[in-house]
């Protein structure tokens, strides 16, 4: 034997030995993890690591799902990969960028949210809470230390609805792991068009200082664009403007001139954006001396640049705001918004101000007839003088009646939360609160007739925005983006507030498809309320305005249940069906007795419960049918021409 050959022996039976033995081991537990349940750093793996990156949506939907990722040792560069999503049965993939990821950043929490027991915080401060979408495509993983990844579907429209398969694997040069993926594509597109208007304020100064730009140079617009952009895509279609971004000048003759050109392209980056469904103008008027206390109203001064003495003068309401507010209702007009914009009077007005609140807005009516007057308010009436009433969610409660009075007399109604309401059981968006509590805010909408949302804050973050929340706020309320490398970083909050208004848009889209069918079955349907069917699924997730679910899994049932009717109801053979009590109901035993009503097309056979119900010859049908704690449902079966079809109403028993 040569001695060359001699030593190539060792080499060889190593590389042998290397080929035969189990792969190693990888250096991390992954495991898939609820999207409503917050992952903390000790956050320890299920007995059993693992599970299935489980998602359900329609077409033209995000969805969220969340994995865990806890190192053995440290992992310097891990990341993502995401495989393409292959049909069952056949059919085109959806390609791997269906499924992005992002890390999960950390936010110092040192105190809660006041007034809430201990018992319905997520985790008591001190402490670190998930939230921030990190920009970083992989990093540094300690030992012991849990990392959730947050996972984002988008399915496109067109997509063919089924099952689809791939994998999401966790890499890093120690070695990976991976996890399978199941996505359920429904038979339906989600509505482009936005059905809630919603808003969330924002800073564009803290844009400018967070970013590191110069007002209005060329590269402020592009991030506000990005901002704009990132808006939409979480379906906020409202966004406001400040109407000092018209510059003002009095002329050596003593008029004024205006100047729009900063207004303009404002407005139109939100048209490019899709964030302009309603242009919201900063408020005209604000607490006089002692702030919120204060028993008077003022407007705010105009800054106008005097060409006789080329100095910056402040002008007044007769001099300078009324002049201003005509003219922007003229240009509004003119541009073809002005059906489609609102001005803020002066922000959450009470019962001690009211008075002097309604001489202003009557004031800004006057110089502004045909432009709409929104407010956050917190008194009762305002009849005759607001537009868009805007109570906080408390006082909604407390006045509901009231403001659904001021609704059915024209008024349009939304509802806003912020740092208030807290304890714990009222909806909010707050750090430590689980995210089922802002899963359910659009839910709020739908079961109360309410057409719209507010919040204040989309990114009033501090000098740190990554460092301790704000201490004289509770934690969150200020910001649900953060600044990132070219635009806004996203939060799990703001995922999930997204998620709250596709499930609207269900209910939305369930009305919209029960509507025709009514259509389509005449006077026997002239009964059948197409929306309630989706308050009767509220009832499941909203009890009251202060009694929402925080079980993720009631959630995602109720909006499962949501998309199967969706489905059917555009299969035959059409048929509507209401109860008397509605669906959802808790019931008084008793005995037990249920009305149900419905509409067919003649020819139909109907059973409720398995008992057979005369249908009419326009094709309607009433039967009363018992229910019992071990048979709390009604179950309706229908068939024609050899079709079927069974609907489900569920109802509560004490």
């Amino acid at each position: 034997m040569s001695l060359r050959f001699a030593a190539l022996v060792p080499v060889c039976a190593a590389l042998l030995a290397a080929a035969d033995a189990p792969p190693a081991e990888p250096p991390f537990a992954v495991w898939a993890a609820d999207p409503l349940v917050k992952i903390f750093p000790d956050t320890p793996p299920p007995r059993e690591p693992g599970g299935t990156v489980a998602l359900r949506c329609a077409r033209n939907e995000y969805e969220a799902a969340q994995i865990a990722v806890r190192p053995s040792r440290e992992v310097a560069d891990a990341t993502l990969r995401c495989e393409a999503l292959v049909r069952e049965g056949g059919g085109p993939a959806l390609p791997p960028e269906t499924l992005r990821f992002n890390f999960v950043g950390f936010i110092p929490l040192t105190k809660n949210t006041p007034n809430t027991p201990r018992e319905l915080l997520v985790r008591e401060a001190p402490c670190e809470i998930p939230d921030p979408l990190l920009a970083e495509r992989s990093l540094r993983l300690p030992a012991g230390r849990t990392q959730p990844v947050w996972l984002t579907a988008f399915v496109p429209a067109g997509a063919p609805a089924g099952e689809y398969r791939g994998r999401v694997r966790v890499v890093s040069a120690q070695g990976e792991a991976s996890l399978p993926v199941r996505l359920t594509v429904w038979d339906f597109d989600l509505p482009a068009e936005r059905h809630l208007f919603v808003t969330n304020w924002f800073s564009t100064s803290n844009l400018v200082k967070a970013h590191g730009l110069e007002e209005r140079s060329e590269g402020y617009w592009k991030v506000l664009g990005a901002y704009f952009r990132d808006m939409a895509a979480h379906r906020q279609n409202v966004a406001w403007v400040p109407w000092s971004l018209v510059h003002v000048a009095r002329e050596k003759d003593g008029r004024l001139s205006f100047d729009y050109a900063d207004f303009d392209r404002t407005v139109s980056l939100m048209h490019e954006a899709g964030v302009a469904d309603r242009i919201e103008i900063h408020h005209v008027a604000r607490f006089g001396e002692g702030g919120w206390s204060s028993p008077s109203i003022e407007f705010r001064k105009v800054p106008a640049a005097d060409r006789a003495s080329g100095r910056t003068v402040q002008l007044g309401f007769e001099d300078g705001l009324a002049p201003l507010l005509g003219d922007l209702q003229r240009h509004l007009e003119e541009k073809g918004w002005l059906g489609k914009s609102m001005v803020h009077v002066a922000d959450e007005p009470s019962l001690h101000n009211v008075d002097s609140w309604r001489e202003r807005s009557r004031q800004v009516r006057g110089a502004a007839p045909l432009l709409r007057r929104i407010d956050a308010i917190e008194a009762s009436d305002f009849a005759g003088d607001l537009e868009v009433w805007v109570p906080k969610l408390s006082h909604l409660r407390n006045w509901f009646d009231d403001y659904k009075r001021a609704q059915r007399g024209g008024a349009e109604l939304w509802y806003y939360i912020c740092c208030h309401p807290t304890g714990g059981k009222y909806p909010n968006r707050f750090l430590d609160y689980p995210l089922a509590k802002v899963r359910v805010l659009h839910w709020l909408n739908w079961a109360f007739g309410i057409t719209g949302y507010l919040h204040w804050g989309l990114n009033f973050w501090g000098a740190k925005p990554f460092g301790p929340p704000a201490e004289n706020l509770p934690p969150g309320d200020t910001h649900v983006v953060y600044p990132g490398p070219e635009g806004p970083l996203d939060s799990i909050r703001w995922e999930v507030q997204r998620d709250s208004l596709e499930d609207y848009e269900y209910l939305w889209l369930l009305a919209d498809r029960l509507r025709r069918v009514k259509e389509r079955l005449g006077p026997a349907a002239g009964d059948f309320d197409p929306a309630q069917r989706g308050r009767e699924l509220c009832r499941r997730i909203v009890a009251s305005l202060s009694e929402t679910t925080g079980d993720p899994e009631e959630i995602r049932a109720a909006r499962g249940e949501a998309a199967a009717e969706i489905e059917a109801a555009s299969q035959d053979p059409p048929v509507l069906v209401w109860t008397r009590p509605p669906a959802g109901s808790m019931l008084v035993p008793g005995p037990i007795t249920v009305e149900v009503y419905g509409a067919v097309l003649p020819g139909t056979q109907v059973k409720v419960n398995g008992a057979e119900a005369r249908v009419s010859a326009e094709g309607r049908f009433a039967r009363s049918t018992g229910l019992s704690k071990s048979r709390p449902v009604v179950t309706v079966q229908v068939s024609r021409e050899g079709k079927s079809k069974t609907l489900v109403r569920s109802f509560g028993i004490e």
